[in-house]
């Protein structure tokens, strides 16, 4: 019985961590895993010791519990060093014009407004049409010959009768025209990215645009 008496002391010299150390009482942490195997193991019969298997198996749960912990610090380090790498990408972005999905885009004194349609296919029938905030039509800009993929227009706020346009944010639609019928286009907006706020550690950064709009990396169509 020596080695049993041996084995009890050996056992007992490890403690149980303390409940206000656990995170959350409801959970079973591997730290109580290995008290409940502890105790279960001080408990047993001398007579009836427990099962090889069953102790084995005890033991593959354990490295399990273990494992997840590991790979949960894991994940949170590349959560981190994403949401870092981020921050870093975002500020780089000050003073770059990008495009953003928008169906109205402003027209500054002396500044052009710009913007870009997708195109699905080559075509030469594609039309940009700017309406004033009254719904007006003031401007239709033919895009002529394009192929497939992003092309750009701009509209320096001439309009049809030669007049210019006043300032202020103006609405737009574009559409490939054919006897069949209209193919509506998604329209993006020129603009330039002047401040970043970063916040949850990269996690929600936002970029201002010099036309007030605040976007986040997903909105961005294209960096031009």
């Amino acid at each position: 019985m020596t080695g049993i008496s041996g084995a009890d002391s050996l056992l007992s010299s490890l403690q149980t961590p303390p409940a206000a150390a656990r995170k959350d009482p409801k959970s079973l942490g591997q730290e109580d895993f290995l008290a409940l195997m502890i105790t279960q193991l001080q408990s047993q019969d001398p007579l009836k010791p427990m099962e090889n298997g069953e102790f084995i198996g005890q033991m593959a749960q354990f490295s399990t519990v273990t494992g997840i912990a590991e790979m949960t610090k894991s994940v949170s380090s590349l959560t981190e060093a994403y949401n870092s790498g981020q921050a870093l990408q975002a500020a780089s972005m000050v003073g770059r014009t990008v495009l953003t999905e928008d169906s109205s885009a402003l027209l500054a004194p002396g500044k052009p407004l710009t913007g870009a349609v997708e195109l699905p296919y080559a075509t030469q029938a594609a039309k940009v049409r700017i309406y004033s905030d009254t719904g007006q039509l003031v401007r239709e800009l033919p895009l002529g010959a394009q192929d497939a993929g992003i092309s750009n227009f701009s509209w320096d706020g001439t309009l049809a009768n030669g007049q210019t346009a006043p300032a202020g944010r103006y609405s737009m639609t574009a559409a490939i025209e054919s006897r069949a019928g209209d193919t509506a286009l998604a329209t993006y907006v020129a603009s330039k990215v002047s401040s970043v706020t970063l916040s949850g550690n990269g996690a929600s950064t936002q970029l201002r645009t010099d036309s007030g709009a605040s976007i986040g990396f997903s909105q961005i169509k294209a960096v031009m």
